[in-house]
């Protein structure tokens, strides 16, 4: 059924924020700490939209610890490597599309955590060409602490949904491996360029183990994803015009990792081009504070739902999508 009907997706705002200190040892020897939100996302859809038996919310937040030390070698070359500890949240809500009622629902939610690690190798080639490589393992979130919940489900199927029940699920956060460089190309003025490989393939489904409830037996909800993995490619700028002002600029592509069979309004994806402007200013030789935004923009994505997969939950349409990312920053010096 085609309905011709535009929607548009609810404001929804993922908040976020970092932390990064770094301490000297040595002269060889230094350890650092990362506090950070790698992953998220909320998607909001109106609750009588034509998809609501798709989603109608989802939202995903992770937090991640990362103490890292770092070796140098010489003047030129350092080694460093971490432990990742990540603990995540996910909740996603949608209507049962076969009932009329459409305060029929179902609400999943899960939380656990997972571990990684990252390594890397930083070098200078002379005076002003320096790069950098490294990679951060994939982890795996162990959600066993979930529930799945159904609301307003007629009282004949009372039997098939519970009203509350134990979930359990696996979400596998993709790995990275990054390689950038950068050239003072003047006593003012610092380019870089960076390109990542991500390792979206690792996110093949989404499963839901609903544990027994009463009389209603356990059972599965297979969510099919078909993530592959994908570039990025960011060029970026620095300039300071005066001792305490720097100015940031950039421009980054996003290749999507979801093929078009498996396009979901849940988390709507596609390759995407940006811009980010940014503003660093040094109050205090130990203080500065940092602003930045950064806009994105995606492809126009056309989705046909699939009637040969079960699996694979979408709804037929033409999908376009925008981002807006907003940072303010502190950057004290010990």
């Amino acid at each position: 059924l085609e309905t011709y009907a535009r929607t548009d997706q609810e404001l929804a705002i993922q908040p976020g924020g970092y932390l990064y200190a770094t301490h000297t040892l040595s002269k060889r020897l230094a350890v650092g700490l990362a506090l950070n939100t790698p992953y998220g996302y909320r998607t909001q859809w109106p609750g009588n939209w034509d998809g609501r038996a798709v989603v109608q919310e989802s939202q995903l937040s992770s937090y991640s610890a990362q103490p890292t030390v770092a070796y140098k070698l010489g003047e030129n070359f350092s080694l460093g490597a971490g432990f990742i500890y990540t603990y995540g949240r996910y909740e996603q809500r949608r209507a049962l599309g076969q009932y009329d009622d459409r305060t029929a629902q179902a609400t999943y939610k899960a939380n656990g955590s997972g571990v990684g690690f990252t390594a890397g190798i930083y070098g200078r080639t002379g005076d002003n060409l320096a790069f950098g490589i490294s990679y951060r393992s994939p982890v795996k979130l162990k959600m066993n602490d979930g529930t799945a919940t159904y609301a307003n489900v007629p009282a004949r199927d009372a039997a098939l949904f519970p009203a509350s029940a134990d979930l359990r699920t696996r979400l596998t956060l993709p790995s990275q491996l990054s390689v950038g460089l950068s050239d003072k190309v003047t006593k003012n003025l610092l380019l870089t360029f960076d390109f990542t490989l991500a390792g979206w393939s690792t996110l093949d489904s989404l499963n839901f183990d609903i544990a027994p409830s009463g009389t209603v037996p356990a059972s599965r909800v297979v969510a099919k994803r078909g993530y592959e993995d994908a570039l990025a490619f960011r060029i970026g700028a620095e300039y300071q015009p005066t001792a305490q002002l720097t100015v940031l600029g950039g421009l980054f592509y996003d290749e999507t990792p979801l093929r078009d069979e498996y396009i979901n309004p849940e988390f709507v994806d596609a390759n995407r081009v940006g811009g980010s402007l940014g503003l660093a200013y040094q109050l205090t030789p130990k203080l500065s504070l940092e602003a930045g935004y950064s806009f994105g923009y995606g492809q126009l994505r056309t989705a046909r739902a699939s009637t040969d997969d079960e699996r694979v939950a979408n709804i037929s349409g033409t999908y376009r999508t925008a981002s807006h990312n907003a940072a303010l920053g502190v950057s004290v010096a010990f």
